[in-house]
């Protein structure tokens, strides 16, 4: 029996509108009433994630920044990873295509060397936004992650430049094919469920985990059972050919599933 859900959120748990639906909170509801767990695995930030969670109306356990930062139902961080500082100034420094929007997460900052008015419309907390600077002027001592925003064509070239540059000592991956995310090389969502399902004293096998983009290939091979979206990006779906397939986002693909095991229970 799988005692503990795991679920991404964009293109997952939310739909379109980046909101939670009714059908979805209901049955996360009747999830965790049934004595299993929840457990949100987001590229989002903290405060976003955070919002999610009283929307839904029950202390969780949130893993966001690709896994960075690990809190949990108390709001207490149990795991915290940084990108390193010579890492972060090395890439704020660098010359990129100006079409490419750099940004750069702390704790409390959302920082961008220029503002994308198409982000700004999928901000979930409007206290916790975009602020345009000078990347080259704020202090990376404590940057969480750095993700592009742009045309696949031209992410893939900073892609192959950091890969490079970089061997060895970031994670990088396609959250959308329009954002590449850059994380200290060990960070990732499928470790942090591992410190997350630690202290719940629950093995991999008892999970299950949903996602649709490439920052969840980690968590959706380590659990015990992955599901992919309908709208999964298809490098998703060729690196996990075996990954039961649910309804889309807008579908609500993540209540169908667990009401079908709730159900079948």
């Amino acid at each position: 029996m799988y005692k503990i859900a795991i679920s991404d959120l964009d293109g997952t748990l939310l739909g379109p509108d980046h909101k939670v639906s009714t059908q979805t909170k209901e049955s996360v509801h009747r999830w965790l009433q049934d004595d299993r767990k929840f457990v949100i695995a987001t590229g989002r930030h903290y405060i976003e994630a955070k919002k999610i969670q009283d929307d839904l109306g029950d202390p969780i356990y949130l893993i966001t920044s690709n896994g960075a930062r690990v809190h949990n139902k108390e709001g207490e961080i149990i795991l915290k990873q940084n990108l390193p500082t010579d890492i972060a100034t090395a890439i704020c420094e660098q010359d990129f295509d100006p079409s490419v929007q750099i940004n750069l997460f702390t704790d409390q900052q959302w920082y961008a060397n220029f503002s994308i008015q198409e982000l700004v419309g999928m901000t979930i907390d409007t206290a916790f936004y975009c602020q345009a600077v000078d990347l080259n002027t704020i202090d990376k001592s404590n940057a969480i992650k750095i993700f592009f925003w742009g045309e696949r064509d031209k992410l893939d070239v900073i892609y192959q430049q950091l890969k490079q540059q970089f061997t060895g000592r970031v994670n990088l991956t396609f959250s959308l094919d329009k954002c590449l995310e850059v994380m200290e090389a060990t960070t990732n969502k499928g470790a942090a469920v591992e410190a997350v399902l630690k202290t719940m004293n629950l093995n991999a096998q008892q999970s299950i985990a949903f996602g649709d983009g490439m920052n969840d290939v980690e968590m959706l091979r380590g659990a015990g059972k992955a599901v992919l979206m309908a709208n999964a990006q298809k490098d998703l779906i060729k690196a996990l050919p075996d990954a039961e397939i649910t309804t889309s986002s807008k579908e609500h693909g993540v209540a169908v599933k667990l009401n079908a095991i709730l159900n079948n229970a």
